[in-house]
């Protein structure tokens, strides 16, 4: 124990036996670090965990049963609309149009043969009709006889239904014709269909059929499945009461948007061990789609931000951070986030009194934005909050303050190299 220690107990002692109550020690004022608050020009953002997802997902089928010979383009690669991907034996559905096309043959050959029979039917009816008008009026004079009068008859009516027969023949050839070029047509699509082509530019995925399987039937149609990877989207779900900032934003066309993956895996380089990167991959995006309503039960609503992804870093299933832009925050409050401590779910920080004590204040957050917070109520500029020091304060403390944190003139926002999510 030291001298000074010793004399103090000697005349608390003293005191003690004199039958003197103890003189009260006040304990000594804590050393704190403090800023004055100052209005500055702020970006204001905010954040959301965010969905990837493809605008386009396309399943590659058999439209046609056979056996798979040939896989021209390997899982995984880059496809682009028309490049093949999968080639079924065509043997069968060639045949099918030979056979077609033999019959689209024969019926114009059968077309044929009715006209030139409906010619020489015409040419009968012609001439029976001509032979009936002459003798008509001979058949009352008996120039000719009864007998040779029904002759006559019956051979314009036999005449003019050979003519009529002719017509249908030649209508039953050009069905026939019809219907041959019908079966020409499908079988020319089915052996189409043999090439199995890509509809859009994407991505494909794993086969679900190998070379030599056969596929076609309903359970085996399938063949792949093709992404589109470029650009994509990133769904997130804000609360409803944040919309009215971006909507407001968008309309005055100051909405920003950014997607990002943060905690990304850097690639190894020699010497250096493979690790979290602080240049999370990123990518500068549109807001595309507002829902329709908010949901009930958990009042927030989905949006879309589409973005370019020619890296390939993101893929859709994954999961990202969109970080929203709402324009500039004209002279705003920020306290650095590490003044900040929460009470249940307050957040609140230590403003100095003129009398060198401290009060804690309840201030409500509007966003995040490098390591400060932008305060949207519950301080006011010019009041002087402590930043250092806050682990032993209570209410009504006596603090010390040993510096002053820097101050940016008023007006003026920090320099930095980008603005950082918020929340």
């Amino acid at each position: 124990m030291n001298r000074p220690t010793i004399a103090a107990s000697l005349v608390l002692l003293g005191a003690v036996s004199c039958g003197q109550a103890p003189p009260q020690l006040t304990p000594p004022p804590i050393t704190v670090r403090t800023m004055v608050i100052v209005p500055q020009d702020v970006p204001v953002e905010v954040t959301f965990p965010a969905t990837i997802d493809s605008p386009r997902t396309v399943e590659v089928a058999a439209r046609v049963p056979g056996w798979l010979q040939a896989q021209t383009i390997a899982d995984g690669a880059l496809v682009k609309p028309g490049d093949v991907l999968y080639q079924v034996d065509p043997a069968q559905y060639r045949i099918q149009l030979d056979a077609a096309n033999a019959r689209v043959e024969q019926a114009k050959a059968q077309e044929d043969v009715a006209r030139a029979q409906a010619e020489a039917a015409t040419a009968a009816l012609v001439l029976a009709q001509s032979t009936f008008d002459r003798n008509k009026d001979l058949v009352d004079s008996g120039a000719i006889s009864k007998e040779r009068w029904d002759q006559l008859t019956a051979d314009l009516v036999k005449s003019k239904a050979t003519a009529d027969q002719a017509t249908a023949d030649i209508a039953l050839a050009q069905a026939n014709q019809a219907s041959a070029r019908a079966d020409a047509e499908n079988a020319k699509l089915k052996l189409s269909w043999c090439t199995v082509t890509s509809p859009l530019d994407g991505q494909l995925g794993a086969s679900k059929a190998d070379v030599g399987s056969l596929v076609g039937e309903a359970n085996s149609q399938v063949l792949n499945t093709i992404v589109q990877v470029d650009p994509l989207w990133a769904g997130f779900k804000p609360s409803a009461r944040v919309l009215p900032a971006i909507v407001g934003a968008r309309d005055h066309g100051t909405l920003t948007a950014r997607v990002e993956l943060p905690g990304a895996i850097t690639t190894a380089r020699p010497g250096m061990p493979i690790g979290v990167t602080d240049g999370a991959p990123k990518a500068d995006g549109k807001l595309v789609f507002l829902d329709n309503q908010v949901g009930q039960t958990t009042d927030t609503l989905l949006l879309r931000v589409e973005f370019p992804n020619a890296s390939g870093h993101f893929r859709p299933g994954g999961y990202a951070q969109v970080t929203l832009g709402l324009g500039m925050q004209k002279d705003a409050i920020l306290v650095p986030k590490s003044a900040t401590f929460a009470r249940q779910t307050e957040l609140l920080v230590w403003v100095l009194k003129d009398d060198g004590t401290v009060q804690s204040a309840v201030i409500e957050p509007l966003a995040a934005w490098n390591n400060d917070i932008i305060v949207q109520s519950g301080l006011k500029a010019g009041e002087r909050i402590v930043v250092e020091g806050l682990a032993k304060l209570r209410p009504g403390v006596k603090v010390v303050d040993v510096g002053a944190q820097a101050e940016p003139p008023a007006g003026i926002a920090p320099a930095t190299s980008e603005a950082k999510p918020g929340s």
